[in-house]
């Protein structure tokens, strides 16, 4: 699979995991509280896990005000930040935890680094000599101890060389980038930073001119977690499906399916990433060239046993119930006239997403708008229109009023409520939304 990384604005870089060398007494896994909140945000119960958090800072506050067992607190806090208040200056919370790691680690440890980083990468638009000084410190204290291992390399690697690309600085970038990569492919790669830097160097090679080389660092392909025999079978496919040669492509998804049935946890009993997640995927690979053959009911067993493989998981871990695939089904059954058939299928996947992750979830929000989207495509507007509003009222709650997330369900709800004539409602929505996207603007 090749990949591609799109430079992002270095407020909205992503954080960095604390690293997994806690004391057992500070170990976030082995914290019934940490995992609460943790298993909360990860579920898309937003408040929920932002009190849990703000409780447990208080209470250790108290007792403990500079002890390293706030920093996991804290990290989990800014990601809820990030989600729930995208304009929140979060960089005072990686000071802290700064602070409070050199205090009891020493500067030169792999959580002192890691926080170095954040709080560069969270500095504000125009501090970029500020922000290059703090890079190249963690770079320094990186490279100066061997111990602490690659990944915080690779990181400060990876931040310092996007900053010399947003600043068009090509003769500063490429080394820092090239010697990444070269750290990359002697390695297990970490793909956050390792995209990152493929896609820096690419960027340098194409504004010095070298096409040639920009192509093949571009073209490069690094091991996501999926085995090659799967990933080659699905590479096959999609070429066979891309070339009309539907029914080699599906023998070949259904080959896929089976290689995923006989390793469920991938070779050598390695628990590979989201593996059992691929079922999904080639079932709706064997509907679409079934669909393409002209064996529409074929097809339409196909697409139900995609959706019944995400429902099995979610059943067996409520991580992996936060959204759902329904297009490839309901664009047959639309193209059918059958729409209506679609309505029990979702209600019967959403009633086991509100089992696994509770019904103030946002994934609940996120299914109960395809539900109501649904439900408006076939003139259905009375029953549509609670739906909007529990998923409007789900994502409020979470995510605060004015979040910008939010956005997309209000515009779809708003939409209801026009071609349901209830213009009043509707210009309230429609003002909502356009004070958001102001704000959203000014930030």
């Amino acid at each position: 699979m090749k990949l591609a990384r799109h430079i992002l604005p270095f407020a909205l870089l992503p954080i960095l995991l604390p690293p997994l060398a806690w004391s057992q007494d500070s170990s976030p896994p082995r914290d019934p509280i940490f995992r609460a909140a943790r298993k909360a945000q990860q579920e898309g119960r937003i408040a929920e896990a932002e009190k849990i958090l703000n409780d447990r800072i208080h209470d250790l506050e108290q007792v403990q005000p500079n002890s390293p067992k706030l920093v996991p607190y804290l990290y989990l806090l800014v990601g809820i930040y990030r989600m729930k208040q995208p304009g929140t200056d979060i960089h005072s919370l990686f000071e802290r935890a700064l602070e409070i790691d050199r205090s009891a680690f020493g500067p030169g440890d792999s959580r002192s680094v890691r926080d170095l980083i954040n709080v560069a990468a969270s500095l504000r638009p125009g501090n970029n000599e500020e922000r290059e000084r703090l890079l190249k410190q963690a770079l320094d204290l990186a490279l100066q101890n061997p111990k602490l291992g690659t990944v915080p390399v690779l990181e400060a690697l990876s931040y310092l060389a996007q900053l010399y690309q947003t600043e068009q600085r090509w003769y500063d970038a490429e080394p820092l980038a090239e010697k990444g990569m070269k750290i990359c492919a002697s390695s297990s790669p970490f793909p956050g930073p390792c995209e990152s830097l493929q896609g820096t160097l690419a960027e340098v090679y194409r504004n010095e001119g070298r096409s040639v080389d920009a192509g093949q660092v571009a073209a490069s392909t690094m091991d996501e977690g999926i085995p090659p025999e799967l990933d080659a079978l699905n590479k096959s496919a999609q070429r066979d499906e891309d070339d009309g040669l539907y029914v080699q492509a599906e023998f070949k998804y259904r080959q896929a399916v089976a290689w995923v049935e006989a390793h469920p946890l991938g070779p050598s009993g390695q628990i590979l990433t989201d593996l059992t997640g691929m079922l999904s995927v080639e079932y709706n690979g064997i509907g679409r060239a079934l669909e393409k053959q002209g064996r529409d009911g074929l097809a339409e067993e196909s697409y139900k046993k995609s959706i019944e493989s995400q429902e099995t998981r979610a059943l067996e871990n409520p991580m992996s119930a936060r959204s759902f695939g329904f297009s490839q089904l309901t664009n047959l059954y639309r193209r059918e006239g059958r729409l209506s058939e679609m309505e029990p299928v979702i209600q019967h996947t959403l009633s086991i997403q509100e089992k696994a992750v509770g019904e103030s979830s946002t994934n609940v929000a996120g299914t109960l708008v395809i539900f109501a989207d649904l439900l408006k495509d076939e003139g259905k507007y009375a029953e549509a229109e609670p739906l909007y509003e529990r998923a409007s009222k789900i994502e409020e709650a979470n995510l605060g009023p004015d979040n910008p997330r939010s956005l997309a369900t209000l515009s779809s709800y708003a939409d209801l409520l026009l071609k349901s004539h209830k213009d009043a409602k509707a210009s309230e929505l429609q003002a909502r939304i356009s004070e958001i996207e102001k704000k959203q603007a000014g930030h």
